[in-house]
């Protein structure tokens, strides 16, 4: 096991301790959980097997049976209409 040591302020250290007492652990064991909270927060979420058949379940329960994705074409125009009408209230047409 390694050690690390790093500087903080005391009143740092003394508001770390007392968490620390609060949850029943050594200033060490929360310092070391707060290390592995803050790693597992920015490391990106994988999902499991169920949870994606479960989220492809559930997209597939909000479209009707045979349903079809609009077609590309007619996608691109109502884009256009939505560019058109805004920059005609924005009166840049």
């Amino acid at each position: 096991m390694s050690r690390i040591h790093f500087v903080v302020k005391e009143t740092a250290k003394i508001r770390y301790q007392a968490e620390a007492e609060r949850e029943g652990k050594s200033l060490g064991q929360w310092l070391r959980e707060a290390a592995d909270e803050k790693l597992e927060a920015a490391r990106p979420r994988l999902f499991t097997v169920e949870e994606l058949k479960a989220f492809a379940a559930k997209c597939d329960a909000m479209h009707p049976p045979g349903a079809r994705e609009p077609d590309w074409e007619e996608t691109k125009r109502l884009i256009g209409e939505g560019k058109l009408s805004s920059a005609r209230k924005l009166g840049l047409l």
